[in-house]
């Protein structure tokens, strides 16, 4: 989905932190989570001031998460991350365990857009809360600020005729179709009508005509512009992917665009199989710290849920992703499109 999915990509590793011997590792919380989401110095100081050890599994991908939960009915783990858009498909599968947010005094804490849980898609169900916003990054626009003048605040710049053959577009029929649905106006970017899509369709095609290439990886993106002369990127990696720029002394700034910048919210929910519930629900509101928040985005560039941080502000307009209407038909769209003359 996003830079992390490439960056944190250490699967399957198991880290087992905590001041228990070897033979009690079995009774440790078993906590599975993407990389920078658990690191060592964090469970060992949530160890201390709970005396809970800690076994942490690092995943790569988000099927990767639903195999590893779905293959032992929950019962191999017991908390885990996951974004919104694939959280209710754990719900509906009977694989997740409300939570208590009275167990969380740390929540009550949180940055306003996340402190009503009731407000975020896809965390709730039947007045239940099955998960707790803890990171998240924007997928806004990177712009050259030598080039780019003024600064832009919309999407709608990508289409600007003055930047034919200086745009980086992303290589994905999902992402493509939602954002540029949210520049058209469309309320609903991930359920569109046959009418809507057409549009949307007919939009992307007339972008092709700015796009000098599209491409797939973060470091694509980077040696694309390095070598040519890119005026916008369309950054689907966000702030990890500008401040990557940035690094190598790229004159790029970033923007939410106004009408929405579509982005991934990444939760901590309970197992349907947890052996200690009230151990859990520790976990969760450890990482809802001021300190290990603030921490995990100085170190990683993603938003965090309690600190402000560089990927959004309290005015920008976010949009969570969520599962789209018909995923194999944006896809054949999109094919389309690209092959367009």
């Amino acid at each position: 989905m996003l830079l992390k999915r490439l960056l944190l990509g250490i699967a399957g590793v198991g880290l087992g932190i905590g001041l228990m011997a070897s033979s009690a590792l079995a009774a440790n919380l078993r906590v599975l989570a993407w990389d920078g989401y658990a690191d060592a110095d964090w469970v060992k100081e949530f160890t201390a001031e709970t005396g809970i050890g800690v076994d942490v599994v690092f995943i790569g991908s988000d099927d990767e998460i639903w195999a590893k939960i779905k293959g032992s009915e929950g019962q191999d783990f017991d908390v885990f991350a996951v974004n919104t858009a694939q959280l209710q498909r754990y719900i509906k599968a009977d694989l997740v365990t409300p939570i208590d947010l009275s167990k969380l005094p740390n929540q009550k804490d949180t940055l306003p857009r996340f402190r009503d849980i009731t407000k975020v898609s896809g965390d709730t169900k039947d007045g239940k809360v099955y998960g707790i916003p803890f990171c998240f990054d924007s997928i806004g626009l990177i712009y050259d600020t030598d080039k780019v003048k003024p600064a832009p605040t919309s999407m709608s710049v990508l289409w600007d005729p003055a930047y034919k053959g200086k745009v980086l577009a992303y290589d994905n029929g999902e992402h493509n179709f939602s954002f540029t649905a949210l520049t058209l106006g469309y309320k609903d970017p991930f359920n569109l009508s046959a009418e809507q899509m057409a549009a949307v369709k007919a939009k992307l095609v007339e972008l092709k005509g700015n796009v000098l290439s599209f491409y797939t990886t973060a470091d694509e993106a980077q040696q694309i512009y390095q070598n040519n002369d890119v005026a916008l990127i369309w950054a689907n990696y966000g702030q990890q992917q500008v401040k990557a720029l940035q690094k190598i002394g790229a004159h790029v700034a970033y923007i939410n665009q106004s009408e929405g910048a579509l982005a991934w919210l990444d939760n901590w929910v309970i197992s349907k199989g947890v052996r200690d519930k009230d151990a859990a629900e520790k976990w969760i509101d450890f990482m809802l710290s001021k300190k290990v928040s603030g921490a995990l985005s100085e170190r990683t560039g993603f938003g965090n849920t309690v600190v402000e941080s560089s990927s959004a502000g309290s005015n920008d307009k976010l949009v969570w992703l969520n599962n789209v209407e018909d995923p194999t038909k944006r896809s054949d769209l999109w094919n389309e499109i690209k092959a367009a003359p």
